[in-house]
């Protein structure tokens, strides 16, 4: 096979490194001006051809593992005779600094074209049904007389290349490459593996990825995994995504693998996680694993998607037509996704669809995010939103058979950066600013990229980076603008927002909860998912549990933790300080022995963090406003979580005020609920910006009420 055709960029910087021309050298900028000035020229001159064909190794001794390897696949790249001749004259006229700049251009381009054949190498072996086992070269893995035998096996001479007595290549920037081949197709190793090369001080060194088969249930998957970066980052890149609620930094112990085959050696934060006999077994958390071999891992808690019917008001089944205008209502939470099919002539939900925001893989909280959007992976992130979006969008269209007319999006400040791809910079440090807050009016195509919708989309417009447009959606729905009495609104989502107020004006604020009330910073938490602890009683001696759909217990969710704190208290496992009582201070208590489900002294004092932060900002938030809870005429709770939520059992842990009982409504998901509201309301976008408009945030962090009420409420009273 004979390939000419390469899309392939010179790299200034690696010419730069390989020559060592740094940035603190006096002349770097004359000589960077003239590299760039010598590109153009190169380009010109550069004439790839890369030769590939099938062949024997007979008469060469090469094994693998003990077994002798014969057939290879030989390949031959060359940037041609011009480029050869051009650095040859520019040192015969003296001018050495250019000779070894043409020199150093001609070998990164050689460099990326070996990166840019593994594909062909890989598509060629599979027609063939080969497996690639690695890749040898000469003479540091088998002699040089072997690139004779690639020359005539590729009819390189056919295509004016030359090979001299010592068997070097002429011209002399050509270099050659030898597969080994068997029988085994799951395997495919085209790269130069630079673990094996003697030249430890080549400036093109890099280390080979391995082959990691990924298995899921009864699926698998067979991925690429470089040696200098995480499972878990790999994972990333690759749209399988674990939950990782400390970012990677191997702290909460969730993104959770069991390597069947090629385990890594466990360092000091797998010891601290998995017990002797788990580290055995080859559980490993993803984030601190280097895989330097090929592997086969077991996913722990994959983050899946699941798709709900909706319940709709006369009862019936799922009522699609084609001539129906639909509408599609969005809710981006730092955890959840929930997105509803809307049929606009009537108002009616067609369908609902939930999943796990998989940027969960990037941490829990938004400033785990935010982190990660600075550190280099803005992109990813945004990638991952749409791609979420799509895969719901995607559900509720039938593979998107039927089109959209509008489409409506509610969510925190941070979320709304990352989709839109705003810079996060200024979102964590002070003064917080956000790059845009105001509503926006995006075309569909534009957002997400895809060409198989067309309609416009909005998205809420926020408070303050910190008071998003999901509370904009939730007041919107509710009314708050038009009520006479003042009304509260709590989402205990990841974040801990709250608004009070009534149509004399809105004030907001947003408490560092963090995300242990939607299973983050938990050891053994998760999201509102099946197999979810959900609800729990304590009855001679042991916890008693109920899990979402009953199904098998994966961890516990926000009401469950509740039910667990409140459980605990009753009993006295935990004083009013939160200590737990011995044993359990080591061992945790035991939720279910299938997977070992406990709940640790390190979980009650999450939560007693969170539920401090949500009460002693509400308290805050009423008292700034004027009135006391005794005012407030209705408390609203947000979220999937609340909608579940024993109220008793908030109030009693110190969570809610004792004014709550009897005058709290779970509304559910009230962003989601404003967004299907701003489909079919004309007016909504005028009443929306009349409410933000009056609407103010209160900064919480230097509250002295604020910091007092925190101090107090993290007892358990």
């Amino acid at each position: 096979m004979k390939r000419t055709e390469f899309d392939i960029k010179i790299s200034i910087e690696d010419v730069c490194r390989f020559l060592d021309i740094h940035k603190k050298s006096d002349s770097y900028e004359e000589l960077l001006e003239e590299l760039k000035e010598m590109l153009p020229m190169a380009y010109e001159k550069i004439e790839p051809m890369a030769l590939l064909e099938f062949g024997s190794l007979d008469g060469y001794t090469v094994e693998e593992e003990g077994r002798p390897i014969k057939e290879a696949l030989f390949g031959i790249c060359t940037v041609g005779k011009r480029m050869a001749e051009w650095s040859t004259q520019l040192f015969a006229e003296g001018d050495y600094m250019r000779g070894m700049m043409a020199d150093a251009i001609a070998d990164n381009y050689l460099f990326q074209m070996d990166t840019a054949m593994e594909q062909t190498v890989i598509d060629m072996c599979r027609k063939q049904g080969k497996g690639i086992i690695r890749r040898i070269e000469a003479p540091q893995d088998i002699p040089m007389s072997i690139q004779k035998r690639a020359y005539d096996a590729t009819g390189a001479e056919q295509e004016g290349i030359g090979i001299k007595p010592s068997f070097m290549y002429d011209p002399v920037k050509t270099v050659c490459q030898i597969y080994l081949l068997d029988d085994d197709t799951s395997r495919y190793h085209p790269e130069h593996d630079c673990s094996r090369c003697s030249n430890l001080t080549c400036r093109n060194r890099r280390i080979p990825s391995v082959q990691v088969k990924v298995r899921t249930g009864e699926e698998e998957r067979r991925i690429r995994a470089r040696k200098s970066e995480s499972l878990l980052e790999t994972f990333q890149k690759k749209d399988i995504f674990l939950t990782a609620v400390c970012a990677g930094r191997g702290t909460c112990g969730k993104c959770r693998v069991q390597f069947l085959e090629g385990a890594t050696e466990p360092d000091e934060a797998d010891r601290k996680v998995f017990t002797e006999k788990e580290l055995e077994q080859g559980w490993r958390l993803a984030c601190r694993a280097y895989p330097k071999q090929d592997c086969t891992v077991l996913l722990d808690n994959a983050e899946t998607d699941f798709f709900v019917l909706a319940d709709t008001k006369d009862g019936n089944e799922r009522r699609i037509s084609d001539g129906t205008s639909y509408g599609i209502a969005v809710d981006i939470g730092t955890t959840t996704i929930a997105m509803q099919l809307v049929d606009l002539s009537d108002g009616r939900t067609a369908d609902v669809y939930t999943a796990i925001n998989r940027q969960r893989a990037y941490g829990a909280d938004v400033i785990s995010r935010i982190e990660a959007s600075n550190s280099g992976k803005k992109e990813e992130l945004r990638s991952s939103i749409r791609q979420d979006l799509l895969k719901g969008i995607g559900k509720l269209t039938e593979d998107n058979r039927l089109k959209i007319s509008k489409m409506v999006i509610g969510a925190n400040t941070t979320m709304v950066h990352l989709l839109m791809g705003y810079s996060c910079e200024t979102l964590g440090v002070y003064p917080f600013e956000p790059v845009n807050i105001d509503m926006i009016h995006i075309p569909y195509r534009e957002l997400l990229e895809d060409e198989r919708q067309d309609c416009p989309v909005t998205i809420y417009p926020g408070i303050s980076t910190y008071v998003g447009g999901d509370i904009v959606s939730g007041l919107y729905t509710l009314e708050f603008a038009k009520r006479e009495k003042p009304a509260v609104l709590i989402d205990l989502g990841t974040n801990g927002e709250m608004a009070v107020g009534c149509r004399d004006g809105i004030l907001t604020a947003s408490t560092a909860a963090g995300p242990a009330f939607e299973g983050g910073n938990i050891t053994c938490g998760t999201g509102s998912i099946p197999g979810a602890i959900c609800g729990a009683v304590y009855r001679n001696g042991k916890m008693e549990t109920e899990t979402i759909n009953h199904a098998k217990p994966s961890g516990i969710c926000g009401t469950g933790i509740i039910d667990v704190i409140y459980e605990l208290k009753k009993a006295e496992i935990i004083d009013e300080t939160g200590r737990m009582e011995e044993p359990y201070f080591k061992d945790g208590v035991l939720l279910s022995e299938e997977g070992n489900l406990r709940f640790y002294q390190k979980d009650v004092r999450e939560i007693q963090l969170a539920k401090a932060a949500v009460r002693a900002g509400l308290e805050t938030l009423a008292a700034r406003y004027g009135i006391s809870c005794e005012d407030v005429d209705r408390f609203y709770i947000a979220g999937g979580f609340g909608y579940k939520m024993n109220i008793h059992k908030a109030v009693d842990i110190g969570l809610l005020p004792a004014q709550c009982e009897g005058r709290t409504e779970a509304v559910g998901n009230s962003c989601l609920q404003g967004s299907v509201k701003y489909l079919l309301d004309p007016d909504a976008e005028k009443e929306t910006e009349e409410l933000r408009k009056m609407a103010r945030e209160l900064p919480l962090s230097n509250d002295k009420m604020f910091q007092e009420l925190y101090m107090e409420y993290m007892y358990f009273e």
